[in-house]
């Protein structure tokens, strides 16, 4: 039975601080799960810690750091040793524990004043090794009744049940079917792998297409070969498989190049495009790449050399060679090769369209909040709080400043709440004076919390646009909803939906809290977008000149949008890039279809009227495709 939560902290070495992530694990974590230990063993007491190579190079330039030691830097002063037992190598970006250190599991208490192992006032996730998969539901019966035990304390946080999840496949699970709250690592988004996956297989489709159109029409100027090697004796299996070979090899080729340019090209640009994806090729550890790649191979090669091998060498060498037999990019499967590779390509340049133009309209979507305008910072405490608001205030550029418990984006309540007869899940928000106001929300009906207020401490609220949506009401203030089935709140205001996840999600109903008290956990600042710049190095500079111990960590209130805004300015890098190879491809299919059979036999007139075709097919995309296969094929046959 191992206990994992994940955290933050900021570690002290010499006179430089750094923040660092690290998990709080139980000691059989490191037998459970496996750990490549470069030096060193898995922590064994409380002021032992556990850290990767890339962080002991990081702090001491050698991964040779056994018995270094590392200071933690706690509130008000406040410092603890660790020494370092062991040197890992670092997880890769897929798994579910690519943390930087590991600390005993208790060490999470100490810089939490009021909390202690048993007090069922905090979160852990809980992995169970069970030897016999038969007894799960005995187990997951047997738990039940601790949910009581958090309830009686956590009444911010109802849990329903416990129950016990595969491991295998939770993170990608628990991505696709947005499970909030893990703690694990979390798969890339469904929409991503899916993509990918339909994109790379119309390409596939392209040049398989490509490739039959090009072996047709190349295979029409070997005729006279074909009927001399009949006459001198050559049998019909010889000839198909020379043809299906010399569409394999050229297949074996293309993905031998395929293989060179992604690994020296593609993969690296890629990967540089991606702050968190890191693809690194392994060709000869994976036997299924092995599989695809030769099935791939095969497959292309048949299917590209097939018709000609088998439909060519079915001619009679006499019909051949008296010059009755016409072959090339006229017939109905070259043209049905053509329709389908068109309609691909359209398709695929469309769908490229439409993914730059919604990555445009996501860059300027209105998350509800001021997502450039506001700055924020995580306190400790009220104390802290007041600190740096007093300094802060000094600046003439800061428009206001509001103190709160959670903040968007980054920490909320989610919990049911009642209207009469029907309930739905929210995030909730406590928040102090001028919250709304700070951070850009839009007031649409009501009023804001009244400073010091004590009927909007105990029973006033405001909501999202969302909130009220859900519940069906078109005049939504002075309406009453319960909290935990006894406690009755009013709303005050509503102020438009905000997208509390980002862009990834879908908006959620949210509402917000009168919090004045002393639970201050963030400083939220505002000023005008042209000087946030400024601001925000004001607010590290204050940061670090009154707790000196202490990393600054100010974060603009886009903060939330950044893996959304990666996703949008790399499809702006990409797709356009790949709209003009595909709307070049459909242009070339052309070319090789309806060209390259025909200039043997074209007077040096026609060849260069068709190669100029050619040229502004290329340019013109598939409408200048079609429109140079219609001349290819006129009757006349003469250049217009």
């Amino acid at each position: 039975v191992v206990r994992f939560v994940p955290g933050a902290v900021d570690f002290r070495i010499g006179t430089d601080i750094f923040n660092t992530d690290l998990a709080y694990v139980d000691p059989d974590f490191f037998t459970l799960f496996t750990f490549e230990m470069i030096e060193g063993t898995a922590p064994t007491n409380k002021e032992e810690i556990v850290i990767n190579d890339e962080l002991a190079l990081k702090y001491f330039n050698s991964v040779q750091a056994v018995g270094q030691t590392i200071t933690q830097v706690l509130d008000s002063g406040r410092t603890r040793e660790f020494m370092v037992s062991g040197v890992f190598r670092k997880q890769p970006n897929n798994s579910s524990f690519n943390l930087d250190a590991f600390v005993p599991f208790t060490n999470q208490f100490v810089g939490s004043p009021g909390q202690e192992e048993n007090s069922w006032k905090s979160r852990a996730t809980l992995f169970v090794q069970i030897k016999d998969a038969s007894l799960i539901p005995a187990i997951e019966s047997q738990i039940k009744g601790y949910a009581a035990n958090n309830n009686k304390v956590r009444e911010d946080f109802i849990i329903r049940e416990f129950d016990l999840e595969p491991f295998v496949g939770m993170g990608v699970r628990n991505s696709f079917d947005q499970v909030r709250g893990t703690w694990t690592g979390r798969g890339s988004p469904e929409s991503m792998a899916l993509g990918t996956a339909i994109m790379g297989f119309l390409v596939i489709l392209i040049g398989c297409f490509n490739l039959t159109n090009t072996a047709i029409a190349v295979s029409s100027r070997r005729l006279k070969e074909i009927g001399i090697r009949k006459v001198m004796g050559s049998a019909r299996g010889s000839l198909v498989a020379q043809f299906l070979g010399e569409t394999m090899f050229i297949s074996f080729m293309a993905m031998v190049f395929g293989v060179l340019i992604a690994e020296f090209a593609l993969v690296p640009g890629f990967n540089a495009m991606w702050e968190g994806i890191k693809l690194v090729p392994n060709y000869f550890g994976r036997p299924a790449f092995f599989t695809f790649a030769t099935l791939s191979v095969l497959f292309i090669g048949f299917l590209a050399g097939t018709y000609p091998a088998f439909y060519l060498s079915s001619f009679q060498p006499s019909a051949i060679l008296k010059g009755k037999l016409r072959f090339g990019g006229t017939s109905l499967f070259s043209r049905t090769l053509l329709a389908f590779q068109f309609m691909i390509s359209i398709t695929a340049i469309v769908c490229g369209i439409a993914f730059v133009d919604n990555a445009r309209f996501q860059k300027s979507y209105d998350l509800g909040f001021s997502s450039h305008g506001a700055a924020y910072s995580p306190v400790m405490n009220r104390n802290e709080y007041e600190q740096l608001k007093n300094r802060l205030l000094q600046n003439p550029d800061v428009i206001s400043i509001a103190g709160s418990t959670h903040h968007i984006g980054n920490s909320s309540i989610n919990d049911p709440v009642k209207y009469e007869t029907l309930e739905i899940e929210v995030d909730i928000l406590d928040v102090g004076d001028d919250y709304v106001k700070t951070v850009g929300m839009t007031l649409l009906k009501g009023r804001d919390f009244v400073k010091d207020s004590e009927t909007d401490k105990k029973e006033s609220v405001i909501i999202t646009e969302e909130f009220a949506n859900r519940f069906g009401w078109d005049a939504p203030i002075g309406k009453e909803i319960r909290w935990m089935d006894t406690t009755r709140y009013y709303v005050i205001g509503v102020v438009k939906t905000v997208l509390n996840q980002g862009l990834w999600r879908k908006a959620e109903p949210m509402m917000l809290r009168y919090n004045s008290g002393d639970n201050i956990k963030f400083i939220t600042v505002s000023a005008p977008i042209e000087k946030m710049k400024a601001v925000v190095a004001s607010m590290e500079m204050i940061h670090r000149e009154l707790f000196p111990d202490r990393l600054a960590r100010v974060r603009l209130g886009d903060e939330i949008t950044v893996e959304a805004n990666e996703v949008n300015n790399n499809i702006l890098a990409m797709f356009p890039l790949g709209i003009v190879v595909l709307y070049l491809a459909a242009s070339v299919a052309s070319f090789v279809a309806y060209g390259v059979d025909k200039s043997a036999a074209q007077s040096g007139r026609w060849r260069t009227a068709e190669s100029t075709l050619h040229v502004l097919a290329l340019l013109g995309g598939w409408p200048g495709a079609l429109i140079a296969q219609r001349v290819f094929h006129h009757k006349s046959r003469k250049p217009s």
